[in-house]
């Protein structure tokens, strides 16, 4: 009898069994993706993120924020606990003294004594080249002290002492209503010192007449002092403790002219005040500005600014026309592309080896500063020796300026007027920061 064999398949039973199960998987998974499976997941992935991302954002904007605030407490002299936020009077000018910190450098600052505002020249600019005209046209407006910068300060900012313009930027030969002072950096101590320039006639450094090496001997300041050395008086110490404590000082921008007899001033295109008395000069200095203390200059100021010069790579008029930047024989060999002598050359030539008015020739300045080489013969306080002399400086127009440079030292009798070539320039340091002859 033949057998039937069995065939092998899925019987409907299973088949139902199997969907009923694939099904009842799928609702699992779709439950699971619908109620805090990967959906929500998901979504709180996203939330996340998104939140990570705002988070970023604020920390951001609060770094960028707090560096903003830091930058400006810094531009405006604040955070460093040396600056101060300006504020003037009705005229535009400071109402206390005021410490303007460098914006792009904290260790550089000018401080803007009370009653006083930086001047801005006709060059539009707080600085003028050779050549340029350097009249002020009008004082800075507060708003902009806070972003006065480094190389504002380094080229020597003009500061005036009222408010309005000088003769709306004409000079016409009316005595200007203000004084005009520049601010000398010394944001380091070591730089205010005193230097043994040799120059090429006169005393040298050994106390001996001669023509001395052409040679910075800044490192023989004590052979320098056996001979020339500043009295030391309270008015000196007063001044330098102010120098140190304050990164600075004053020069009056021009040479001294007669406000009255007894009374100095730093005013542009007026007479230097001639055949005066290195005592009488001192007093005349000293006058000068009511509370704000003033002083006739010192060697050590003298010599500080001539190295200032230097160290700022200031720019001077040139031999052949134009302008250079000064170097060591512009000031202790040869002066005379700068300063008004017999022999000046290049722009400085022209109304030279006459007694000029204050601020003629604009080639005739070193960062905006006028007439520290040549015109008048400048006292100073530093005594010659042990004796009753004392220093002047710089030449004037009689003389050369190879033999007499800005650096040159010279001496006569504290007493002595009628030399008709010792004419008092007078350049006069007006050391603002400090008030009281006690202080």
């Amino acid at each position: 009898m033949k057998m039937l064999k069995k065939k092998k398949g899925i019987t409907l039973v299973a088949l139902i069994i199997t969907i009923i199960v694939l099904l009842i998987l799928a609702g699992v998974s779709l439950s699971f993706v619908l109620n805090g499976g990967i959906l929500d997941k998901s979504q709180q992935a996203v939330n996340e993120y998104q939140n990570a991302a705002n988070n970023e954002s604020e920390i951001l904007e609060y770094i960028n924020s707090t560096l903003e605030q830091k930058i400006n407490e810094i531009n405006s002299g604040a955070g460093g606990g040396t600056g101060d936020t300006p504020t003037v009077d009705s005229n535009g000018l400071a109402d206390k003294d005021t410490t303007i910190v460098a914006k792009d450098d904290p260790n550089v600052q000018i401080v803007i004594p009370k009653g006083f505002a930086p001047a801005i020249l006709e060059t539009g600019r707080t600085d003028s080249m050779p050549g340029e005209n350097g009249a002020v046209k009008s004082i800075m407006p507060v708003e902009d002290w806070a972003n006065i910068t480094s190389e504002q300060i380094n080229k020597g900012i003009v500061v005036v002492d009222y408010a309005i313009t000088y003769d709306n930027g004409q000079s016409t030969g009316t005595v200007p209503d203000f004084n005009e002072y520049v601010w000398i950096p010394m944001p380091d101590s070591s730089k205010f010192a005193r230097v043994a320039w040799t120059t090429p006639n006169g005393y040298d450094e050994n106390g001996s007449w001669g023509r001395g090496e052409r040679t910075h001997l800044l490192e023989k300041v004590s052979t320098l002092n056996r001979w020339w050395e500043d009295k030391t008086t309270q008015e000196y110490t007063n001044m330098e403790n102010s120098i140190n404590n304050n990164k600075g000082f004053y020069i009056s921008r021009y040479e001294a002219s007669e406000m009255n007899s007894t009374t100095a001033q730093s005013k542009r295109g007026q007479k230097p005040w001639e055949n005066i008395s290195q005592t009488e000069a001192k007093t005349a200095s000293s006058n000068m500005k009511g509370e704000i203390n003033s002083h006739l200059i010192y060697g050590v100021e003298w010599d500080s600014v001539l190295q200032w010069s230097l160290d700022s790579s200031a720019t001077i008029g040139a031999e052949t026309g134009g302008i250079k930047t000064i170097t060591i024989d512009d000031i202790q060999s040869v002066s005379k592309s700068w300063g008004n002598y017999s022999n000046s050359v290049g722009g400085a030539e022209t109304d030279s080896g006459d007694l000029q008015l204050s601020g003629t020739n604009e080639y005739w300045k070193v960062n905006n500063i006028y007439d520290l080489a040549g015109n008048v013969w400048e006292w100073t306080q530093e005594n010659y020796s042990t004796g009753a002399f004392r220093a002047f400086r710089g030449g004037y127009s009689y003389n050369d300026g190879v033999n007499y440079p800005a650096a040159h030292r010279y001496s006569n009798a504290g007493g002595y007027t009628n030399n008709y070539d010792l004419r008092f320039q007078g350049r006069l340091l007006c050391v603002t920061l400090y008030s009281g002859s006690d202080n």
